[in-house]
């Protein structure tokens, strides 16, 4: 089994899971599948794992370390394997024997060179789905592995030499790491989780781990029109093949849209993909750079002209990614729960220029807003629901600066307040669009549950 190639790096070792979600969970099965009684530390800053994290688990399996002291558990282990969701700061001041490292980190040990990294603040899943469309199109063996919902652990006994990983990787799984994949794809950097970081800079700085160690023979594909990531990819000596994503120049290739055509450039390799840009199903012009991403990795691992357009094209998109919901009493409902910052909020707006009522709001990560309300004013949106505290800032900073002059808006207590008075307020033939511009983390579990509440209320007889 293609696990075994990782059965030797945990031999004889005492070792701790840091953070016992999805990624925790999935690490603690793999080890008692393969090391049964061994005594594994578990450590969580939970004081108790609800019913649903421990199901199925045997709780006298491991050590366990819960609540205000969980950190005592890593006293005693030579391998530290850290969860995501652990932020590196609540380590801070704290000195362990043991090596950390985490799932990402040793996946790729093992398996980097059949791996495709994707990372950015926002576009990832969309692009990593579209290239494992792509690969899996083509006939190639391929699993989609990471931030998109999968631990790589998992996917492990499904992964031959043949095998292609998509793997969406976010700034939590790569920070800290010291190996890079092989095909690294990076796709912009926005002011994002700025609560789990000590800086803007250290999230940008854990980001450039997908291409900091890559060689002479890798591929980095990036898009050097963001300033954020143009700056970051000018501070680091980035040593692998480089293709830029979009009309800015980086490196010796290029991938962009030419009128309705996708075209390739490589150093003295050219491929037009005819049609591609205006026969494809995604909406909204920023998809065009996830879709140029896409399939720069696919024209690199070998895969034809023809199989990627018929990919491409087929391709409908993800749930809470501008996901259009239906039409109740004429009104068109747009779910887009993933637009946590006001940048994704933007885009979807420019994609959707017949929005007449917008919902936003949710957790206040301090993200800066400004940008956002200006836009907003100068946009065709008539009503303007705000919730939350992050909504609240909103509100304050839209009365203040008076950007929203002559639309109506309101600062609403609940979520399902807002949605409810959108539903009376947005006319028949125009859309109405959740796009938040902020986490879910106020009144939901994650996106997707407050994606799904807006799709139930929108579609609710009233």
């Amino acid at each position: 089994m293609a696990e075994k190639r990782l059965t030797d790096l945990f031999s004889n070792k005492r070792v701790a899971i840091l953070g016992f979600g999805k990624e925790g969970r999935s690490t603690f099965r793999w080890l008692k599948k393969n090391y049964p009684g061994q005594s594994i530390a578990i450590c969580d800053r939970s004081e108790s794992l609800s019913g649903e994290v421990i199901c199925g688990i045997d709780m006298m399996a491991g050590k366990w370390y819960l609540g205000r002291d969980y950190l005592r558990g890593l006293e005693q282990a030579e391998l530290i394997i850290r969860s995501p969701g652990i932020s590196f700061s609540e380590l801070s001041g704290y000195s362990f024997p043991g090596r950390i490292t985490s799932q990402t980190e040793l996946f790729l040990q093992e398996y980097r060179d059949q791996v495709t990294g994707i990372t950015g603040t926002k576009g990832k899943s969309t692009t990593a789905s579209i290239l494992e469309h792509i690969i899996r199109m083509s006939g190639q063996p391929v699993v989609l592995a990471g931030n998109i919902g999968v631990p790589c652990f998992d996917l492990l006994d499904h992964i031959g030499p043949e095998t292609q990983v998509v793997f969406e990787m976010s700034s939590h799984q790569l920070q800290n790491i010291r190996v890079s994949p092989r095909i690294a794809v990076l796709l912009n950097i926005f002011e994002e989780h700025l609560d789990h970081y000590a800086s803007f800079d250290a999230y940008q700085q854990a980001k450039m781990n997908i291409v900091k160690w890559q060689g002479a023979d890798d591929i980095c594909i990036a898009h050097s029109g963001n300033p954020y990531l143009s700056a970051q990819l000018s501070s680091i000596n980035v040593s692998s093949r480089k293709v830029s994503v979009g009309s800015g120049l980086w490196g010796s290739g290029n991938i962009v849209c030419q009128g309705d055509d996708l075209v390739f450039s490589y150093l003295d390799k050219q491929e037009t993909i005819s049609g591609l840009c205006k026969n494809r199903l995604l909406a909204g012009d920023h998809n065009l750079d996830n879709i140029a991403a896409a399939v720069g990795a696919a024209i690199f691992l070998g895969i034809s002209a023809q199989c990627i357009y018929d990919a491409v094209s087929s391709f409908r998109g993800l749930p809470h990614r501008m996901e259009y919901a239906g039409v109740f009493d004429g009104v068109a409902y747009y779910n887009d729960s993933i637009a946590t910052i006001p940048e994704a909020t933007i885009a979807a707006l420019k994609a959707l220029p017949q929005t007449a009522t917008l919902i936003l709001g949710g957790k206040d990560r301090g993200v800066n807003y400004e940008r956002l309300i200006d836009f907003v004013g100068q946009s065709g949106v008539e009503h303007v629901l705000f919730t939350g505290d992050a909504g609240a800032r909103m509100h304050g900073i839209a009365k203040e600066t008076k950007k929203l002059e002559g639309k109506w808006m309101s600062l609403v207590n609940s979520f399902d307040d807002a949605v409810l008075l959108a539903k009376k307020r947005t006319p028949a033939g125009k859309i109405c669009l959740l796009s938040p511009a902020a986490a879910s983390y106020d009144a939901f579990r994650d996106f997707e549950e407050r994606g799904d509440r807006f799709k139930a209320l929108a579609a609710e007889k009233g």
